[in-house]
């Protein structure tokens, strides 16, 4: 498995605090058979407002720790170190100056919690002029999206794949959370899933459970596009294939209702 979303890179964000819970953290990857991982420091418009090196500091420090810990524990994991990308006016400088994307194009990109911005088929189309393919991070936590799940289907319509957290598919964040990410996997609307570990405790990986979860439920065949197939083909800078959808079905209208009254 490919876990392309967590924050296993010590003392940088909100994730790991120190190099003794990465390690636990890589350790426990490597024990729910996890072969390469995808970290993920979050990155806020206020870490880079002065310039982007010192940011850019600090998570190569932190990627020299987390390649040391592979090293001298001997662990069977691959590792790449990118960015959560919070949206923000200041991304043509991110793409300019620090190394986030995956496989030359996709960026992981999240919103806030509580807003999105207005006129957002604009700053979609503005990065795809660019080269640079959004990847979605967790939209089933959006609370925008959770009132309205319609709003995602711009998204998918400009080719956007859809990353969720395996917390939301297993329940772990929330109703709400858990409610949209069920709707989005039944409409065909998601491309990968991710830990967004953040630590043993605070929001573990369960990348196993979720990709148990999600054969049960789906099959094998499934999982595996989610949770390998795809994580590869954005860390090689392949083509996703997202196709649009309607998350959530059209009413219809008094004319229909009628005509299906006398179909009956």
């Amino acid at each position: 498995m490919i876990d392309i979303h967590n924050h296993i890179l010590p003392g940088v964000d909100d994730g790991a605090k120190d190099r003794d819970i990465s390690l636990a953290m890589l350790q426990e990857a490597v024990s729910q058979g996890v072969e390469e991982l995808v970290l993920t420091p979050h990155l806020y418009e206020a870490d880079i407002i002065k310039g982007t090196g010192p940011w850019k500091e600090k998570v190569n420090a932190a990627k020299a720790t987390v390649l040391s810990l592979v090293a001298e524990h001997d662990l069977p994991i691959k590792v790449h170190v990118k960015a959560e990308v919070r949206y923000q006016d200041l991304i043509p400088v991110i793409l300019e100056e620090l190394d986030v994307l995956m496989g030359g194009k996709y960026m992981l990109l999240e919103f806030h919690f509580l807003s999105v911005p207005n006129h957002l088929d604009r700053i979609i189309y503005e990065m795809t002029k660019k080269g640079v393919v959004p990847v979605i991070a967790h939209p089933e936590r959006i609370k925008p999206w959770q009132r309205d799940p319609a709003q995602i289907e711009e998204l998918l319509n400009m080719g956007c794949p859809m990353q969720l957290d395996i917390g939301s598919i297993l329940g772990t964040l929330g109703p709400a959370s858990l409610k949209l990410a069920h709707l989005l996997l039944e409409n065909d609307a998601v491309h990968l899933v991710g830990s967004d570990s953040h630590g043993l405790d605070n929001r573990p990986l369960y990348a196993k459970r979720g990709y148990d979860w999600l054969s049960d439920r789906y099959g094998e065949e499934y999982a595996d596009i989610l949770l390998k197939d795809n994580p590869k083909k954005i860390l090689t800078g392949e083509h996703i294939a997202v196709y649009p959808t309607n998350i959530v079905p059209v009413a219809p209208s008094l004319k229909e209702r009628i005509k299906s009254m006398f179909k009956r």
